[in-house]
């Protein structure tokens, strides 16, 4: 019993130090900055890749495009943002998440030599609500001050 107390008070003291607090304006701004760069970059590498490159050429550097930008939901989806933008972070993460999906569906398609369905793919993450809602997230962002950095481009 005096264990289970002890593990309770540990447990009590670990979630008042901090460990779950939000994360500052500040602190926000420079970690939506930062996941958001990460993105642009591959993203523009990506672009860059496909207007030069063959389709299992481009299939390949889907990857780094994926993984750049799962990391940035993950990193996202695991903050604790300011209250303020608790919402607009969430649509953001899932918009992240319908682009990571749609890069494994494009960089399948590539990889089978369907140039359509890889333009078919890329329209319809364009098109999608996803997309939509997360401008209307970063329009919300930016009307509450906060520097949005690459996103607002």
């Amino acid at each position: 019993m005096k264990r289970l107390s002890f593990l309770v008070v540990i447990g009590v003291l670990l979630a008042a130090c901090g460990g779950s607090s939000r994360l500052s304006k500040a602190q926000y701004q420079q970690r939506l900055t930062v996941d958001s760069n990460a993105v642009q970059k591959v993203i523009t590498q990506l672009t860059n890749a496909g207007s030069s490159s063959t389709l299992a050429g481009f299939a390949t550097k889907i990857d780094a495009a994926e993984a750049a930008v799962k990391k940035a939901a993950d990193d996202l989806a695991a903050a604790k943002p300011p209250k303020d933008v608790e919402a607009d972070n969430a649509t953001v993460v899932t918009a992240l998440r319908k682009i990571q999906s749609s890069f494994e569906k494009m960089k399948t398609a590539a990889g089978s030599g369907g140039s359509t369905a890889v333009l078919a793919a890329t329209a319809a993450l364009e098109r999608s609500p996803e997309l939509k809602a997360a401008e209307r997230a970063i329009g919300d962002l930016k009307s509450k001050g906060y520097d949005v950095g690459v996103l607002g481009s």
